[in-house]
């Protein structure tokens, strides 16, 4: 760990880990610096990986700057040079994130989801090695998608069939979080973690009507207060799926079925396109270690036909701390 990495495992070292995001806030290192300026958006996004994937959907480095992801009913790990490795079966593959020193979270909708056989709670979400070991970190929740680590080492699950966020401890106990945002997909803090982003990727799933709205709610003490404000709009049957906050507190959104990747920026409530083409984009991730830190990577669903490609897009800035 050092003073300068946001990404610190706090069930570890959490005098440590406070001090360190104390002075990232106060002193961010210099490769986080702004370099949007020199960059005219939209940008053409570059594939960076492709063949044998499929259907990818979750994306996130680890502790130790790994890129791994979920495709193909799979886990996988991703190289510098964009070479894919398998290394776990799933059921169905949606988000991840990291946990830990090593660890990801990799949420799975179970053997049936509610877009088919309607409302269950056979949904899972493993904790998975770098080599592929599994073990179930929380279970009953219907369709897990989107996964959010807090400061406590706790984390948040969007169920994206229903209006549920929910809240799972490190004990793996489960309780309802949010039913503010109907249909609720990625999920994003404010820099000071007074508000929590949520994408609403649609407004009916039986039949699918996709959705391109943007939701703000305010926390206070970690919890939310009542109701959620609309914010932005991606635009009609955008279908707005992960969002990525940069360090300087701006939004990332991924416009799947536009195939756009929007950034929201609060301080003046615009909207930017930072790139399109990209047909699917579902998760985003920001680079680190090895990986171009001033780059997005996202995935590409089955949407299109041009479902697993991985993509990197400039956008000239890093990516804010991620709890884990």
């Amino acid at each position: 760990m050092t003073w300068g990495d946001p990404d610190v495992d706090r069930t570890r070292h959490p005098k440590a880990a406070a001090l360190a995001l104390t002075l990232w806030l106060a002193f961010p290192p210099a490769h986080a610096q702004d370099e949007t300026s020199s960059i005219t958006f939209p940008v053409e996004p570059e594939l960076f990986a492709d063949e044998p994937l499929n259907a990818c959907e979750g994306i996130a480095f680890n502790g130790e700057n790994r890129l791994f992801m979920t495709c193909n009913r799979a886990f996988w790990e991703l190289s510098t040079s964009g070479v894919a490795s398998r290394l776990a079966d799933l059921d169905s593959n949606l988000g991840v994130a990291a946990i830990g020193e090593r660890d990801l979270l990799v949420a799975d909708f179970g053997p049936t989801n509610a877009f088919r056989e309607g409302r269950n709670s056979d949904g899972i979400v493993y904790r998975i090695t770098p080599e592929g070991v599994k073990t179930a970190a929380a279970t009953g929740i219907g369709d897990p998608n989107f996964i959010l680590v807090l400061a406590d080492g706790s984390y948040l699950v969007s169920d994206d069939a229903t209006a549920d966020i929910y809240r799972v401890g490190s004990d793996g106990a489960v309780e309802l979080y949010s039913t503010a945002v109907n249909h609720p997909n990625g999920l994003a803090l404010s820099l000071d973690e007074s508000v929590l982003y949520v994408a609403q990727i649609f407004t009916n799933i039986r039949p699918v009507v996709l959705d391109g709205s943007i939701w703000a709610m305010r926390l206070e003490d970690g919890q939310p207060l009542r109701g959620a404000r609309l914010i932005a709009n991606a635009g009609p049957n955008a279908g707005v799926d992960g969002l990525a906050m940069d360090v300087d507190g701006r939004l990332y959104i991924a416009a799947n079925r536009a195939g756009q990747l929007w950034r929201y920026d609060p301080a003046d409530e615009s909207m930017t396109l930072i790139a399109g083409g990209m047909i699917g984009i579902a998760s985003l991730a920001f680079g680190r270690g090895s990986f171009d830190q001033h780059s997005i990577y996202a995935t590409t669903t089955f949407s299109g036909g041009q479902g697993g490609k991985i993509w990197r897009i400039p956008v000239g800035i890093a990516g804010a701390r991620l709890y884990r």
